[in-house]
């Protein structure tokens, strides 16, 4: 073979697609080895977009690295091989890791000979290609290989040599180190004794793992490559931890390919993409390293620089001809992933007892631009939150107006929070056609991100419609709403069906239009329902019955009344198809309210329901009327100054989604925040104990915590 080996291009698994096995097995009741058949299948039809390579090196399964002394068992093995055979019938080269740096004893003869009695019995299964990986473990040696080895680097390379040639000097060996970014050296790549050692003890022929500049790295450029293997004095292997989101649950990157200098190629051994957990994510990531890896191949073709390897066929899409770029790689991405989403739909359509269009291309692109790279948002995300952060920044009047704001300041602001709304509205739209129009694995992986995107985006456009109506200049107080919420009817209006709606946002599908929510402020009728919404639940004997019949505001009073006579301005409601379901109100200043509520509302409050109603021996009851007629215990100063706002917070029992709770405690907070309010430690000075017996407050922490901010809250929760 003349020249040096391939460019190794493709995939590492980090982690098994948890999601594929679990949906696999409890839908289609395959066996283990099926799975591990089907995930490589999916991963193997990346060989028509060029690519040539998988790294198995899941840190879950135990055998790669809690337990990597133990040997795989006859059914294990089976399904390895199984594996393994079916990347040789791709073409694609399996490369076996196994991370045994947790624990190891380097100077232990032991441990050596399990090492390598693990990889000669994934060697007999037909692999032949291995690494070695060190990486995110104790750079401190035990005792026993202090006294044998002057270095860690010295440990690992002695360890890696003797591996390398006791299997017979496979042509792919890798080698992951300790410092394997730019970041983790001590004090710098060039500087780093660490790298040196590793440079002149390891064998010329194992090629080094580096992730870049950092562990996820936003740019490679050709200057630091070369600095690297100058130091390791060999070429490198690229382990891209571009679309890796292990480390946060919470973020997911469908974006393009992106932020690799051109002409890095020639001075690579090879580049392996670690990707999203999720396996259905991956589609754009690994379908643009293959457009990105042909346009490589396509610069250097006029040199021998890559050796035997050659372009790959023409395919599916294919073609980049004027070297690589990432909008017009997304591009053709686009279009065959939505021709995959299409055939995963038609293939599932017999076990559907519906059917809805399939998804478009520009749909697809926005749930993409929602979910971009990790530095950088795609254009509709970007737009989002340069509105969201314009709105809160220029809001012509914070908190209750006190004089008439600038006409065409107001326009100018209300025209962009419609172009706001709009995009809130769409995203909204976008989750509705994606639960009724997504394949049943797609959905699995991708629906918990753009639930959450979608409830973010309900508060954030509550919060808008909030900073609107106080934009108004109203005289009456109690109508302070009132022009506020024309608009946003007509905006809300297509998220709930009727007559006039559009024929996407009628209900259906799997899950996601279970639960259909509007967040908005508070509207002069929804006293009443809020009134009813407080006694949902309440088991209540006949006797209750007759008084809550005399004195129907009794427990509304006493849950709410406070906030809508004192501070109606921060209460936000949550309503679905039947009305208001949940409620979230505060006091941006959490001392003058409770001065104002025990001088002037609770004296009227015993006026109206004097002590002799005759509730004794109806709980409930009873503790409304004892609330108003004893006096409060008291809230330390020092409390109030450190947490000045107070909060409140509750959901009918039909609202059994957190999400929605979490939604309205955000845009509660962020009308706080707006107004002066100290950081979100501030907001959760909580009168617990005052609630009713019937009415549980689990709720409120729970849907606080699920927002991110209730350090602290559970010790003054007690007050």
């Amino acid at each position: 073979m003349a020249g040096r080996p391939r460019f190794l291009c493709g995939v590492v698994e980090e982690y098994t697609f948890s999601a594929v096995l679990l949906l696999v097995w409890d839908v289609y009741k395959m066996s283990i080895a099926s799975v591990r058949q089907y995930q490589l299948t999916v991963k193997c039809r990346l060989k028509r977009w060029g690519l040539n390579c998988y790294m198995y090196a899941p840190k879950d399964e135990l055998k790669h690295r809690l337990l990597w002394r133990e040997p795989y068992t006859e059914h294990e093995a089976a399904q390895m091989q199984s594996l393994i055979k079916a990347a040789q019938e791709h073409n694609v080269e399996f490369i076996f890791a196994i991370s045994a740096g947790q624990d190891i004893v380097f100077s232990s003869a032991g441990d050596r000979l399990l090492l390598q009695q693990k990889l000669r019995q994934v060697a007999a299964m037909g692999c032949s290609a291995f690494a070695l990986l060190f990486d995110d473990i104790d750079p401190c040696m035990c005792r026993a290989d202090r006294d044998v080895f002057p270095s860690l680097a010295q440990a690992q390379a002695s360890v890696a040599n003797e591996v390398y040639r006791e299997l017979g000097l496979p042509p792919t060996f890798l080698f992951c180190p300790t410092e394997y970014c730019s970041s983790l050296c001590s004090p710098s790549p060039a500087k780093s004794c660490y790298l040196q050692t590793l440079g002149r003890e390891l064998l010329p022929e194992i090629a080094v793992i580096w992730t870049g500049p950092k562990v996820v790295s936003q740019e490679l450029s050709v200057a630091l490559v070369e600095e690297v293997e100058h130091v390791l004095q060999r070429r490198l292997l690229i382990w891209d931890n571009l679309f890796a989101n292990d480390y946060d649950c919470r973020r997911v990157f469908l974006g393009p390919y992106s932020g690799r200098a051109p002409g890095l190629m020639p001075r690579l051994c090879g580049l392996l993409l670690n990707p999203n957990c999720e396996l259905q994510a991956n589609f754009i990531p690994i379908h643009t390293l293959g457009s990105w890896f042909r346009s490589e191949l396509q610069d250097c073709a006029h040199t021998d620089s890559t050796g035997t390897e050659s372009p790959a066929e023409p395919g599916d899409s294919q073609g980049l001809r004027e070297g690589y770029n990432p909008r017009k790689a997304l591009e053709l991405a686009l279009l065959d992933w939505v021709a995959e989403i299409k055939q995963q739909v038609l293939e599932a359509e017999e076990d559907r007892s519906d059917s809805s269009a399939p998804l478009t291309v520009e749909e697809v692109r926005m749930l993409v631009e929602l979910f971009y790279l990790p530095y950088r948002h795609g254009p509709q995300a970007q737009r989002l939150l340069e509105d969201l952060q314009w709105l809160r920044a220029n809001s012509p009047s914070m908190g209750v107006p006190t004089r008439s704001p600038n006409p065409s300041a107001v326009a100018q602001w209300r025209g962009r929070a419609r172009s706001f709304q709009q995009l809130c509205a769409q995203t909204c739209c976008l989750h509705s056609r994606f639960v009724r129009s997504a394949g049943q694995a797609l959905l699995y992986d991708l629906h918990p991100y753009l639930w959450d995107v979608r409830n973010l985006l309900l508060a954030a456009s509550a919060f808008v419609l909030w900073l609107d109506g106080h934009c108004l200049c109203d005289p009456d107080h109690k109508g302070t709403w009132g022009s506020c919420f024309g608009w946003c009817q007509s905006i809300a209006a297509p998220l709930f069906p009727g007559e006039d709606a559009e024929p996407w946002v009628h209900r259906g599908g799997l899950f996601g239009e279970l639960q259909l929510y509007l967040l908005r402020p508070l509207l002069p009728q929804d006293k009443g329902l809020l009134y009813q919404m407080c006694q949902e639940g309440l088991d209540v004997e006949p006797s209750t019955a007759e008084v809550l019949a005399a004195h129907p505001d009794l427990l509304g009073d006493r849950v709410l009344g406070s906030f809508l006579s004192l501070s109606p301005e921060y209460i936000f409601v949550l309503e679905d198809e039947s009305g208001p379901c949940g409620y979230a109100a505060g006091a941006l200043c959490a001392e003058g309210f409770l001065q104002e509520r025990d001088s002037s509302w609770l004296p009227a409050m015993q006026r109206r329901y004097p002590q002799e109603l005759g509730v004794l021996g109806q709980a409930v009851l009873e503790e409304a009327l004892l609330f108003f007629h004893t006096k409060p215990a008291s809230v330390p100063l020092p409390v109030l100054r450190r947490f000045p706002s107070l909060v409140q917070l509750d959901t009918a029992p039909r609202v059994q989604d957190v999400g929605a709770s979490c939604s309205l405690a955000v845009s509660l907070l962020s009308a706080l925040r707006a107004n002066g309010s100290l950081a979100l430690l501030g907001w959760g000075v909580m009168d617990l104990c005052s609630s009713p017996p019937g009415l549980k407050c689990g709720r409120m922490m729970e849907a606080i915590q699920a927002a991110g901010i209730a350090k602290g809250l559970e010790q003054e929760a007690r007050l």
